[in-house]
């Protein structure tokens, strides 16, 4: 676990130190839900979406490429008995979750924002504008899963729930998000970005099941909400 933390902070010292004529500070809201031992889909009940919050601070690489560093705090949780066939195990979990990633960030149609004018001056036209972006996280949280209402009597569930309680209550592991959002410019100096994103996992803890149900599939998280950004300094003219 060493080498993907090192990886991570180093590539984030870097990004902020990085100087830049623009950078923007954002503020995430949005909402949580997650796929695993409990949720077999990739879409969950709407009542099992839970709020997420975030902090980003982003900078372009070009007029199409930026990147960005976040920190998202969200819960996740499920219960087998929102779930067919899942009811007779009974298994229910919540989970606290932080996350630290270094996304890159594509906007095809960045160019088009600022222009120069007669005058040589650096203009900005206001867009509405796709993105993608992606990259690698560090998360980590606390495990809360309930395994006591369980009724049955089979020996391999009840020897994966030991392991599964023996693994503990906390959890450290490697996102990779993936996502799409777009943004709007709003004035000069504010951005509204609405934006998806699937999270892969190296882990099947998210929901501190594992044994006791599929240990061969990896859990995974989704996170959706709204950014606003509070943008600073002023484009160089070419």
């Amino acid at each position: 676990m060493k080498e993907p933390v090192l990886l991570l902070y180093l590539l984030c010292s870097m990004t902020l130190i990085r100087a830049q004529s623009i950078w923007e500070v954002g503020a995430f809201v949005g909402m949580a839900a997650y796929s695993g031992d409990v949720n077999p889909t990739l879409t969950s009940r709407f009542k099992d979406f839970t709020p997420s919050v975030g902090l980003n601070t982003r900078t372009n690489l070009s007029d199409h490429l930026g990147v960005r560093v976040g920190f998202t705090y969200l819960k996740l949780k499920g219960d087998d008995e929102h779930y067919e066939n899942r009811e007779s195990r009974d298994f229910n979990f919540n989970t606290t979750l932080v996350e630290l990633s270094i996304l890159g960030e594509w906007e095809p149609f960045g160019a088009n924002r600022y222009f120069t004018d007669a005058e040589g001056n650096v203009r900005m036209d206001k867009l509405i504008s796709p993105y993608l972006f992606a990259g690698v996280g560090l998360m980590g949280g606390g495990l809360n899963t309930d395994f006591s209402n369980y009724p049955g009597k089979n020996e391999q569930i009840i020897a994966g729930i030991k392991k599964d309680r023996a693994y503990g209550n906390s959890l450290l592991g490697v996102s990779l998000p993936v996502g799409l959002g777009v943004k709007l410019d709003l004035s000069k100096n504010f951005t509204l970005a609405a934006e998806g994103s699937i999270r892969g996992s190296f882990t099947d803890y998210l929901d501190g099941i594992s044994f006791s149900a599929n240990p061969d599939a990896k859990d995974i998280y989704m996170n959706i909400g709204i950014v606003i950004y509070r943008r600073f300094g002023t484009p160089s003219s070419e």
